[in-house]
């Protein structure tokens, strides 16, 4: 089975939200998915430009005064690739955590409770960061997205809560 690059459906869902170029789709991002799913530059840009290819996407240079930029906008194709892949089985996923890879070569007990304290510093930020993002979303109009963001949002919450425990113990 050929492997798709999930980078695709993450541009193709940021641009439900509405016609963005490659600056706005990596600063919703970075206000959104980055938690759970980062892009960079490097892969946002050239994607765009398969799917334009593609025909999953449309671009069209629009200009500020006198700076350029390349808008983008979803196709009815890309709608449809879209919501295809969100009714697809999810794939099989192999998380990438450099904490647990550091913990499987730590040698002795003083290193590890390091990392440990060095993960715990970091999950109760982000932590505290989540309830920030919770508090403003639970303040927004209701909406069936809001409700599915909130839960999604939960996860992360329920996630975090449950590794500080974890951290915690001796």
């Amino acid at each position: 089975m050929r492997l798709v690059n999930k980078t695709r459906y993450a541009i193709l869902g940021m641009l439900l939200e509405g016609p963005s170029t490659g600056y706005e789709i990596k600063s919703l991002m970075g206000r959104s998915t980055v938690y759970f799913w980062r892009e960079s530059d490097s892969t946002i840009y050239p994607m765009l430009k398969v799917l334009a290819e593609e025909g999953k996407v449309l671009s069209k240079i629009v200009y500020v005064g006198k700076k350029k930029k390349e808008v983008f906008s979803i196709t009815e194709t890309g709608r449809a690739e879209f919501k295809a892949w969100l009714k697809s089985p999810t794939g099989s996923e192999t998380p990438r955590n450099e904490f647990l890879l550091k913990l499987f070569f730590v040698t002795d007990r003083e290193e590890m409770m390091r990392l440990f304290q060095e993960r715990l510093a970091k999950a109760q930020k982000t932590y505290e960061e989540y309830k920030k993002i919770e508090a403003r979303l639970e303040n927004l109009i209701d909406s069936p997205q809001r409700a599915i963001r909130l839960k999604a949002l939960r996860y992360g919450i329920a996630h975090l809560a449950l590794e500080i425990l974890w951290l915690k113990e001796e």
